[in-house]
């Protein structure tokens, strides 16, 4: 993929599947944003500890990252930008050097091993299911899409703290992914049941 930006934000995780907005204001943002906009608009976070380890570059990247392309932008008059990304997969990033105001990476995808038919397909129907239940009516899977991204779609959904995301986002098994959502759905609506009728 060549060279992207990287934008690592403090305990922001961003689960391929996933939209999210994002309001640009630092000077260095700035300018990418200015760069991304004369390209393919790809760029890809990472998400930081709240007490990064620090090198000389500032704070030292995490080894996998999130792809994200922007959808929507608005540029406005005092140079901040208000946009929509939508997170398209996972890679593994090494940095590389750049001579923009921000870093940049060499970030390659991170293929994901396919569970044996029979588990992933019971699998992929109780993620439906508890996708369905968060969105409060029905939620339509995209066609064929694989157990690794409904769990991270799913993950993206739930009200999750931060070491429960810093644990999924960094495991690449799907089927631990997927259980760990699943558990931690049940978990939470188990707890919202309980609350009602208390």
């Amino acid at each position: 993929m060549g060279s992207l930006p990287v934008f690592p934000l403090s305990e922001y995780y961003l689960f391929p599947g996933a939209a999210a907005p994002l309001h640009i204001f630092e000077t260095r943002y700035r300018q990418m944003m200015d760069d991304l906009m004369d390209g393919p608009g790809r760029l890809v976070m990472v998400p930081l500890a709240t007490e990064p380890e620090l090198d000389a570059k500032g704070p030292v990247l995490p080894q996998v990252g999130t792809l994200v392309e922007v959808m929507q932008h608005e540029k406005l008059a005092d140079g901040r930008w208000l946009i929509w990304l939508m997170a398209l997969d996972w890679v593994s990033i090494t940095e590389v050097p750049s001579d923009r105001l921000y870093r940049q990476v060499q970030a390659e995808l991170l293929p994901e091993p396919k569970p044996a038919r029979a588990e992933g397909m019971t699998l992929d129907l109780r993620l439906i299911e508890a996708l369905r239940e968060r969105a409060a009516g029905t939620w339509d899977a995209p066609l064929e899409a694989p157990t690794g991204r409904l769990a991270d779609v799913l993950l993206q959904a739930l009200p999750l703290d931060l070491a429960q995301k810093d644990q999924a986002y960094h495991e690449r098994d799907p089927i631990a992914r997927a259980s760990m959502a699943l558990g931690w759905h049940n978990l939470m609506s188990l707890d919202a049941e309980d609350a009602g009728t208390g």
